[in-house]
């Protein structure tokens, strides 16, 4: 009798560990590309059938690499069929690495163009259509980025960034051709004493580009801002540049 039940346990415990290794070996939603030694993931929004290519693209600037539910929990929430990106550029960096580091800067914007002309040449996306966007530091990069080579880009999408980096400040004519967001909220407190210049960079920014946007939410903090992110990226789908011309990329 103990032997028959012996084996009815083990065989329940087989079952469970099958169970949880099924669970586990789940595929993602998200596919990997490597660039340069780059490892950066993408994924498809509102993709049933047909051709992937020319979509529009949204990069998304971040770190740490392997926080696959941030580019994830954007997957199937756009109005129209997107390709989303999870660059993985600042995936190297430390946490107290300065934003407006020069010396790191002009390292990151030049392997970015290797990053973006290998997403180019892999997923033949819309050239008319490519956003970046990012949030908190790395929102501060897609925006340098974005202002760095405002021929490439549609347009940014800045989430609880600030706007006092040179690489911005002085870039704020790159604004008339990149329609660009910069959601915050009143009650950040990461950089409290710099909220007047943020106004008025935000002021630059509207009277530049009628489409572009200076978001001050009431009552919001730092992190909060995160659940505004899919609203303006949504916002943001709708604008294009001209045709590109081979010269431009």
């Amino acid at each position: 009798m103990r032997e028959r039940y012996f084996i009815v346990f083990v065989m329940l415990m087989l079952l469970v560990t099958s169970f949880c290794g099924c669970r586990q070996a789940k595929p993602s939603s998200l596919g990997s590309i490597t660039i340069d030694g780059v490892k950066s993931y993408y994924a498809y929004s509102n993709i049933e059938s047909g051709s992937k290519e020319g979509l529009p693209v949204v990069i998304i600037i971040g770190r740490p690499v392997g926080r696959r539910e941030s580019a994830e929990r954007f997957v199937d929430q756009f109005d129209e069929s997107v390709l989303l990106v999870w660059c993985g550029l600042l995936n190297d960096l430390s946490g107290d690495t300065l934003v407006d580091d020069n010396t790191v800067w002009q390292g990151k914007r030049q392997d970015f163009l290797t990053q973006f002309k290998g997403y180019k040449d892999h997923f033949r996306f819309d050239e008319r259509r490519v956003y970046l966007t990012g949030f908190s530091s790395a929102g501060v990069y897609a925006w340098m980025l974005a202002y760095d080579r405002p021929n490439l880009y549609s347009g940014v999408v800045a989430m609880s960034a600030v706007s006092y980096p040179e690489q911005i400040q002085q870039n704020l004519e790159s604004s008339e051709s990149v329609v660009t967001v910069v959601v915050r909220g009143q009650n950040d407190a990461a950089f409290p004493k710099r909220l007047a210049q943020e106004r008025e960079t935000g002021r630059v920014i509207e009277s530049r580009n009628p489409h572009s946007k200076f978001v001050l939410k009431q009552g919001e903090d730092h992190g909060s801002i995160e659940e505004y992110w899919l609203q303006y990226l949504n916002y943001m789908l709708q604008f294009s540049k001209p045709d590109v011309s081979p010269s431009d990329s």
